[in-house]
């Protein structure tokens, strides 16, 4: 037993001396090609996980501030606005409506355009950048009227007053007087707002004056003409009586679409809100209960007329300012005989024109409404 193991011990040192000598660059190793594509990705650098993306910021660009200045001798108003861009992408800010042009403006290589009836820059420079626009003040006596962008930061600054005056603003049923040079500030969410001097003791009765209407309607005369295909005209003239600068509210029937509007024979730009909503300015008066006439025209589409008779709905604006006496002349083609009904009444004035004649009186924040009822017209 002894002697054989012994031979199994010598057998297995030559062995391993046999192995150790051996070249191992001409062994073969034979693996999978999974195991060995996990070799190679071993050996490969690992490539450093991807940068975090930066979220985008909740607006791309806005206007920061808004701060202006009245110069009544220069009879200027200047706005010196920061806008910043967040993304350096190409936005378009809004700075003021179009309505009222712009005199100047800094720096001169701006870039100005008109999109939606506002007044915008163009930009694609990333960060913080000033813009100053100069406009002109309206002629003495009349207010000056600007669509201000919104701007968490709004500001007038007044460095002077002319002798015997004061600046009242208003902006929609909201006004303020500034009695002295200094600083005011204006609606952040923007709007229109009117900068008028006003003579100083006129407005030194305004707490008196502030516990009775701002104004009223004395008088209004509409006409509406309806064709066969349902196309509808209203023209309207309203006559407001009013001591101090004031903002005409109207309320257009739903369907309805605003096509001209002078105040005193110029033509002006309402703001129109919601529900065809429109704000008209009215300027300072010359005199204490002195008179403002307002012309407006609209048109509807209503449903075309039958040929042998049949019914349509008609209506006017609404104003929550006291009307005196609201005058309404309804004609259809000549061929129809028509009646009505709703809450206006007839005129038994003779009268001369064509049509019905309708009436609505002492009424206020109510619509006159009318449902006409058309016949073909027999011959006799």
């Amino acid at each position: 037993m002894k002697p054989l193991i012994l031979l199994l011990i010598g057998t297995s040192t030559l062995l391993g001396q046999s192995i150790t000598n051996a070249t191992l660059d001409e062994s073969e190793v034979r693996i999978t090609y999974g195991e060995l594509k996990r070799l190679v990705a071993a050996t490969l650098p690992k490539e450093p996980p991807p940068p975090a993306l930066k979220p985008l910021p909740p607006i791309p660009a806005a206007l920061l501030s808004a701060l202006y200045h009245l110069d009544p001798h220069a009879e200027t108003l200047t706005a010196e606005m920061q806008v910043e861009n967040f993304d350096g992408e190409w936005h378009r800010v809004p700075l003021a409506g179009a309505a009222a042009g712009v005199l100047s403006v800094e720096p001169k290589d701006a870039r100005l355009v008109v999109v939606d009836d506002s007044l915008c820059v163009i930009t694609d420079k990333a960060g913080a950048q000033n813009v100053k626009l100069t406009f002109a003040l309206a002629k003495a006596g009349q207010g000056t009227t600007l669509h201000l962008a919104a701007s968490p930061i709004a500001s007038i600054d007044v460095k002077e007053l002319p002798e015997g005056k004061v600046l009242r603003l208003q902006h929609g049923t909201t006004s303020q007087t500034l009695n002295s040079a200094g600083l005011a500030a204006l609606p952040a969410q923007g709007g229109e707002v009117t900068f008028t001097f006003e003579d100083a003791r006129k407005a030194a009765q305004s707490p008196i004056a502030s516990l009775t209407d701002d104004a009223i309607v004395s008088m209004a005369i509409y006409t509406t003409q309806v064709v066969r295909d349902g196309s509808a005209l209203t023209e309207g003239t309203i006559t407001v009586r009013h001591d101090h600068p004031a903002r005409f509210m109207l309320q257009l029937p739903e369907s309805a679409k605003l096509l001209q509007c002078h105040v005193n024979g110029d033509p002006v730009r309402p703001t129109v809100g919601e529900g065809n909503r429109l704000e008209i300015p009215l300027d300072d008066p010359a005199t204490d209960g002195a008179e403002s006439e307002v012309k407006l025209s609209f048109t509807a589409m209503l449903t075309p007329l039958q040929i042998a008779e049949g019914e349509l709905d008609l209506a006017l604006p609404q104003t929550p300012l006291f009307a005196k006496q609201i005058d309404w002349n309804v004609q259809l083609p000549a061929t129809y005989d028509l009646s009505f009904s709703g809450n206006v009444d007839p005129i038994t004035d003779k009268t001369t024109a064509p049509g019905l004649h309708l009436r609505k009186s002492l009424c206020r924040d109510q619509q006159p409404q009318a449902r006409i009822i058309y016949r073909k017209r027999t011959a006799n």
